[in-house]
């Protein structure tokens, strides 16, 4: 498969992984502070998309709003496979090992930029620490771990199979 045909399969079954990860956590009676990145675009671009009325013109169209679990559902697709384009066409060249070892060392690209930027911007302290408990952060990290992994599996599989093109 071409980079980026394997890219996309791969990350579309690695966001869905993680998606499941993290809707467990519920259930399981844990706080993970799911949303984070959406919660960080809306508090930082929220006034711009008004500011433009963009949010005017989504409403008029019938869409669903950023508290929507639609809208949460499909901004965690594109971001996700925001973040599989730079494993993709940058890092999985430069990391070591096999797509397993490189999705482990991904991992942490994606749960540390969360943890000591995002987070923090959100008044949340490092990883979240100021609202969610130990086994809160742990769960976080281990969904982060589960799309990183699947990622780096399966995109190396994938590579492999019908025709590894330079695309």
């Amino acid at each position: 498969m071409t980079r980026v045909s394997a890219g996309f399969w791969a990350a579309l079954i690695a966001i869905t992984v993680s998606t499941v990860v993290l809707r467990l956590a519920e259930p399981l009676g844990l706080q993970v502070g799911g949303g984070v990145l959406l919660r960080f675009v809306v508090l930082y671009l929220g006034p711009v998309v008004e500011g433009l009325s963009i949010d005017r013109a989504w409403t008029a169209a019938g869409l669903p709003g950023p508290s929507s679990p639609t809208f949460g559902l499909v901004f965690r697709y594109v971001s996700g496979f925001g973040i599989a384009v730079l494993y993709v066409f940058v890092l999985e060249r430069v990391l070591a090992g096999n797509g397993l070892i490189k999705g482990v060392l991904f991992s942490f690209v994606p749960w540390l930029v969360a943890g000591l930027v995002v987070m923090p911007l959100l008044g949340e302290g490092a990883f979240g620490v100021q609202e969610l408990p130990v086994s809160g952060v742990t769960y976080f990290f281990a969904a982060n771990l589960s799309f990183s992994v699947v990622l780096g599996v399966l995109y190396e599989r994938f590579r492999k199979t019908r025709g590894n093109r330079s695309e």
